[in-house]
């Protein structure tokens, strides 16, 4: 029997007598989602579509302005057209449909609407629009008119991209690129990001983002166009200070076809990832020397912004961007960040306040766990992109970002506990449980804080440092020549000062004999000057002191042919396939001296590491990038570590594959952006065997301390950074 409200319910005696319709502009179609039956209404005014239950649908069916109320409800509420007799409609349901058909301004009634109340509506939504923009100052839009036209010109390029033959073309480019990638992966991710992020690039980034999305969203608005659906409207949407395009593609959520749906949701990323592989591809041509350097780097942006970027943002399923619509309509789960929110709260409420009456909007155990785990997933992204967002505006614009923060962490944060304050105190729901709601609430809050305040949570820093040998283990030529002897063996124990090679310049050495036979010239003329001309004899004496300097250079030089070594330890040649016979340039390096008690790595650290790292260390470890699985201990070697802005080594700049921005202004990829703290850890426990250089990690462990000690320590080095 269905459960109808009384005969003199109010709200129904002022009702029955309407005679609804809906407008012509009206388009319904049946869909499936996973097994289940519902009904898409499209709005073709606006390009709005509402999902209906079966049992909706029947009740629509039979508004066609002639009917009243009653007779709508007995002619869908025969039990055959429904399995189960909860779906059967009832008088509340009736009345529930016409509510959400009148705000949706979808209901046509033999008694015109309330036009004051209609005009309240559209009031409430410009409201609405301008609290939007006042909770999320960094994200507004600004339309810029009906792009339909437009489309309807590119049509044969529309079908073009839709082709069977487009798609094989886009596979095997994509695809290649791909293959390309994985070969030539170190030439791509060692020294060119640094110029990614180097202040002139920045600029052309912000730039070129906005011309490349314009080719996203016109992918999006073709294949919209290309399946017959419309696209009314386009226009900027500005996120963080860059205009962004934007079209609204959403006539694609009425196809019938799911396969013409993900087309549609994935196009702009499709044309994104086409695009960044014909840059790689025109990018790997061009060689370094060809000078075509501001080429190289506008390719290089392209393949960042279209193959990184539209993965990682506009992939991103938390984010209702393309990523979400292909996910819920690849998995059939409409409205899923609507419906997941909600599953959030019916468990909220359900298990947690004890509220009965309420229905939970999964259909299944499944669904319920995936609305859950996605409503939670989302929150934490959403803190997460927050609280990056404005660490990014605050690294170029302190001041401001310290204002945005302030604001988007209240209107963001602390407005929604708000509202969830004043829903536990006054909300009717809650009237006969809200003892219990509180209590939980509190407890909820109490546990949250203990966590955050009282719990030590482990806590670490990890760093990259470089294998390093100090300048008296290093064995280096101070006089060019061409290896004549090598007076020691690879492997073999060395004293300092100890002979290790023997080179053979004759061009020194008869330079050095040149000069000395000239010093006997110039001292014959200056005995000679002495006794006839005083004047000259002064000009001599000067020239003879001149070439006694040059003399004794050239003597060092010689003596320097015999190569001794600079310290005590284990002679290794590190260029065995040079030697002998080969020509040494002054300063090569042709060997090491290994101490086997200390191996030594040289840590570079960031201003906002050094201080914990150097006040409460506990232990190091040590990982070589070479043999990753072990890991090795180590000590600090010393208290105090070095500032500086030139890196031991490029291994540790963006050029080498490292984490340190650098300049790229100066050559070598050693010199940073910013200053660094150089620390000497010593291995314990390890032999090396000749990779000195080599990147190593390494990890400073600390005691314990709460996530807050922690982030007051993070939001104080911040201030001091900035604001000092």
């Amino acid at each position: 029997m269905l459960d109808h409200p009384p005969a003199d319910n109010p709200i129904w005696q002022r009702l029955e007598s309407l005679r609804p319709s809906l407008p012509r502009h009206i388009h319904i179609q049946r869909r499936d989602y996973n097994s289940e039956r519902w009904y898409i209404l499209q709005d073709k005014s606006n390009g709005r579509f509402h999902r209906l239950t079966p049992s909706a649908w029947r009740l629509i069916t039979a508004m066609d302005g002639r009917n009243s109320l009653a007779q709508i409800l007995a002619s869908a509420a025969h039990a055959e057209f429904y399995s189960a007799e909860e779906e059967i409609p009832t008088r509340d349901d009736l009345i529930h449909l016409l509510q959400y058909l009148h705000v949706a301004d979808l209901l046509v009634c033999d008694l015109p609407p309330n036009t004051q109340e209609l005009f309240a509506r559209r009031e409430q939504k410009k409201q609405q629009r301008w609290l939007r923009l006042l909770m999320n100052p960094l994200t507004w839009n600004i339309p810029l008119g009906n792009p339909d036209k437009l489309l309807d010109k590119l049509m044969p390029l529309a079908r073009l991209l839709a082709s069977r033959s487009m798609g094989i073309v886009w596979l095997l480019v994509v695809g290649y690129a791909l293959l390309q990638v994985g070969v030539h992966w170190t030439q791509l991710t060692q020294g060119h990001l640094d110029r990614v992020l180097s202040p002139s690039n920045l600029f052309v980034l912000w730039l070129t983002y906005p011309c490349f999305k314009v080719l996203h969203e016109l992918g999006h608005g073709l294949f919209t166009k290309v399946w017959g659906g419309q696209v009314n409207d386009c226009g900027l949407v500005f996120v963080v200070g860059t205009p962004l395009p934007y079209v609204d593609a959403s006539a694609a959520t009425g196809f019938q076809s799911k396969r013409q749906r993900l087309m549609v949701s994935a196009a702009g990323m499709a044309v994104e990832l086409f695009l960044a592989a014909l840059a790689l591809l025109l990018w790997l041509q061009l060689s370094p020397d060809s000078g075509a350097g501001f080429l190289r780097d506008f390719l290089y942006n392209i393949m960042i912004i279209g193959g990184v970027s539209t993965l990682f943002f506009n992939g991103n399923p938390l984010m209702r961007f393309d990523g979400y619509h292909l996910l819920t309509d690849a998995f059939d789960l409409p409205n899923l960040a609507t419906r997941a929110n909600q599953q959030f709260s019916y468990v909220l409420r359900r298990y947690a306040y004890g509220v009965s009456g309420i229905f939970s909007p999964a259909v299944d155990t499944r669904e319920a766990v995936i609305f859950t785990g996605y409503s939670i997933a989302a929150f934490l992204y959403r803190v997460f992109m927050l609280f990056f967002i404005i660490m990014l505006v605050a690294n170029y614009f302190p001041t401001l970002g310290l204002v945005v923060g302030c604001w988007l962490l209240f209107f963001q944060l602390l407005w929604p506990a708000l509202k969830a304050l004043h829903y536990l105190l006054r909300d009717k729901q809650l009237a006969l449980t809200r003892v219990r709601a509180l209590g939980v609430t509190a407890a909820g809050a109490s546990v949250l804080l203990l966590v955050l305040v009282a719990v030590p949570m482990p806590q670490s820093t990890s760093v990259e440092a470089v294998l390093w040998l100090p300048d008296e283990a290093r064995v280096k030529v101070e006089s060019s020549g061409e290896v004549a002897q090598l007076l020691v063996n690879n492997g073999d124990p060395v004293s300092e000062g100890q002979e290790v090679l023997r080179l053979h310049n004759p061009a020194l050495v008869a330079q050095l004999m040149s000069q000395q036979a000239r010093l006997r010239e110039y001292d014959a003329r200056y005995q000679q000057a002495w006794v006839d001309d005083r004047p000259q004899a002064q000009l001599l004496e000067q020239d003879i002191n001149s070439i006694k300097a040059e003399i004794a250079l050239l003597q060092t030089r010689v003596l320097n042919l015999v190569v001794r070594s600079p310290s005590a330890g284990i002679f290794r040649i590190t260029r065995a396939h040079y030697l002998p016979g080969s020509y040494l340039r002054q300063g090569d390096e042709f060997a090491l001296i290994e101490k086997p008690d200390v191996v030594r790595a040289r840590a570079a650290l960031l201003q906002q590491e050094v201080g914990l790292v150097r006040q409460s260390t506990e232990s190091v470890s040590v990982r070589l990038v070479s043999n990753p699985a072990q890991q090795i201990s180590a000590r600090l070697l010393q208290e105090t570590p070095i500032a500086t802005q030139d890196l031991p080594s490029q291994v540790l700049g963006a050029q080498g594959g490292g984490r340190l921005a650098v300049d790229a202004s100066q050559p070598g990829g050693t010199r940073v952006t910013e200053k660094v703290f150089l620390l000497d850890l010593a291995l314990r426990d390890f032999v090396q065997s000749g990779h000195y250089g080599e990147r190593v990690y390494v990890r400073f462990r600390h005691p314990p301390a709460p996530l807050v000690q922690r982030w007051y320590r993070a939001l104080q080095q911040l201030f001091i950074r900035h604001f000092s």
